[in-house]
């Protein structure tokens, strides 16, 4: 009865509104409290005529199993199900697709790290087997209405944050909070990657101080697409915020930490399991045990889910744990012997509106940077007409014009009669390190980088002759 009046007391007090101006907006935690957020996530194609829609169940658990004050020890388990569009009579609604159990640390400002200080990355593709959105980094300041800040992200665009009012939630009354964070060329499309921009909202529970409803939605934008191509969006809510007193609480924490345990032990086991079949026969059995006689707890599914992958590696079958792959790297310049990615580019001139190097591959692919506008540009444009007279189609001829000036490019080839189109390069200079005009790279057909040079000379026809012959022979 007095654990039942506890639970109880938790919950009512996170109905209690808030009449300030100004929030600490910190966590609030401790040891045995237990958040469990539940939601969707869903993704779908925005491509005019293109109908893709995948939508999975999103359920996080926060645990915390030890702290004071100013840190917490935290475990978070994330489950994902996919919805299945139109189940057969009798089957499930929902397939279990990944349960992932973390340990991690969290401050007084809302700070997550991983147990190797690290701050956990959110994927940019696909859904979140780790979502911990309920905690967000906030200054060690008082926070009023339109209240800005900025936090650093490795290797992204910092994520700017704005106090944007005061909302009501399920009775709960939150600070509405706004993130947003795009790549840097999202506002300048690009031939060579995708861009991207997210947009969070958060409604935090001053009480607590961690989110009490979730709204993320994430852009991608494919290459030398002006409108967004694709889109995810996650929404979630707390549903219960109960702490968990005496043997409650050690239940819990046990289980936690003996999947972290079965879960260590594994990583290696599963990665070769033909050659660790005695090994990975006894953690079977370890798993099983603890499945048979400890009491279960919310964080039984990590274990089972640890379970099944262990029998489908005894049997043969592979089942990797998902690992989301993260948002497009910024595109570096391919050097001698490297691959070029496929691109899309737009044509200034021909009869396509953009042009795509894997259609041109299978032979030969000389792509050449100039300015139309100079006397050296219009040379090397002559050279590559006489190659493509020369070799016909046994080699693809690729022309950037770098300029703003479409219809000076327009009429020059039409003056040159050229058999080829010239296409924008403005957005392909850093894929092929253009820092000045001419830049003249061969690919040989597989898309390899076989030669490169930068500028003109009497030397650079041969050059190309030399080394175009050996992958004409081909």
């Amino acid at each position: 009865m007095k654990t039942s009046l506890f639970l109880l007391a938790c919950a009512c007090s996170l109905g209690q509104p808030t009449s300030r101006s100004e929030w600490q907006l910190s966590p609030q935690l401790a040891p045995g409290q237990e958040l469990v957020y539940s939601g969707t996530y869903t993704e779908e194609s925005l491509v005019p005529n293109v109908h893709f829609q995948r939508q999975y169940r999103l359920e996080s658990l926060v645990f915390v199993l030890e702290g004071g004050a100013r840190q917490w020890d935290i475990a978070v388990m994330t489950t994902l199900s996919e919805r299945t569009p139109r189940p057969e009579p009798g089957a499930k609604e929902t397939k279990q697709v990944s349960v992932r159990l973390h340990l991690a640390k969290l401050d007084a400002q809302g700070r997550l790290r991983d147990l190797q200080g690290a701050a956990p990355r959110l994927p940019l593709n696909g859904p979140p087997t780790f979502e911990a959105g309920c905690f967000i980094e906030v200054p060690a300041l008082r926070l009023t209405k339109n209240s800005q800040w900025e936090i650093n992200e490795d290797s992204r665009p910092p994520r700017a944050w704005q106090v944007v009012g005061v909302e009501s939630v399920n009775g709960v009354t939150c600070v509405k909070i706004v993130g947003q964070q795009q790549s840097l060329d999202w506002d300048k499309p690009r031939g060579d990657q995708t861009a991207w921009r997210r947009r969070d909202v958060v409604w935090m529970a001053p009480q607590l101080g961690v989110a009490q409803k979730v709204e993320r939605t994430i852009e991608q934008r494919d290459p030398l697409r002006r409108d967004p191509t694709q889109r995810s969006i996650v929404q979630y809510e707390l549903t219960s915020p109960f702490r968990y007193p005496g043997r409650l609480f050690e239940d819990r924490k046990q289980e936690i930490l003996k999947a972290k345990k079965f879960h260590d032990e594994a990583t290696a086991l599963l990665q070769q399991p033909a050659q660790n079949r005695p090994q990975l026969d006894a953690l079977i059995k370890k798993v099983s045990v603890h499945l048979e006689y400890q009491a279960p707890t919310p964080y039984r599914k990590a274990i089972v889910h640890l379970a099944s992958r262990l029998e489908d590696a005894r049997a043969g079958k592979t089942t990797p744990n998902p690992v989301i792959d993260d948002n497009p790297r910024p595109m570096t310049a391919v050097g001698i012997g490297q691959r070029v990615p496929d691109f899309v580019v737009k044509a200034f001139t021909g009869k396509d509106e953009s042009v795509r190097l894997s259609r041109n591959l299978g032979r030969p692919v000389l792509v050449f940077f100039y300015n139309p506008a100079g006397a050296t540009g219009k040379e090397v444009v002559e050279y590559a007409k006489g190659l493509a007279q020369q070799h016909g189609d046994k080699l693809a001829i690729m022309p950037m014009a770098v300029t703003n000036d479409a219809k000076l490019v327009q009429k020059q080839h039409q003056e040159l009669q050229l058999p080829f189109a010239v296409l924008d390069g403005r957005a392909m200079h850093l894929t092929f390190g253009v820092d000045a005009t001419p830049r003249l790279v061969l690919l040989d057909p597989e898309g390899i980088v076989r030669y490169a040079h930068t500028g003109w000379g009497a030397h650079i026809p041969r050059e190309i002759q030399d080394e175009l012959q050996q992958w004409l022979r081909k």
